[in-house]
């Protein structure tokens, strides 16, 4: 076996290792520079920004769902909680998928995110796009 291939499976045992060790409880810490899925009903999970996907289906298994896919073949735990209407929160951008409709639980928590983020701006932009869901 190469060298590369050895890094590459050391690489992935890690990841997998990392993966298994993810909290899947809901976070209630200071918000500043959080990244994360937020439910429909508010709850907050918190995870790095490189785990969203691995947290994404760990949380959809979590929740009971049933994974849907974007593409073919390939069963999605972040395209399945972005249809059950969570926001992913990830390098402290807000992603809220084109279509969709913020409940006010959402709002909420998003207008203390924003806040604890010093950037209360940026909710005025959600409030005028979503603030009628």
């Amino acid at each position: 076996m190469g060298p590369n291939l050895s890094k590459i499976i050391e690489t992935v045992k890690k990841e997998l290792a990392e993966a298994n060790t993810l909290k899947l409880e809901p976070y209630f810490g200071s918000l500043a520079g959080v990244d994360g899925w937020l439910s429909p009903d508010g709850t907050f999970y918190a995870c790095s920004y490189h785990d969203h996907l691995v947290y994404a289906d760990k949380l959809s298994d979590k929740m009971g769902y049933t994974k849907v896919n974007k593409f073919p073949y390939q069963l999605n735990g972040e395209y399945t909680l972005e249809k059950m209407g969570w926001i992913k929160i990830s390098l402290s951008r807000v992603v809220v998928v084109k279509g969709m409709t913020i409940t006010k639980k959402q709002l909420n928590f998003l207008f203390d995110y924003y806040v604890s983020n010093s950037r209360e701006e940026e909710f005025m932009e959600i409030m005028e796009m979503y603030g009628d869901s």
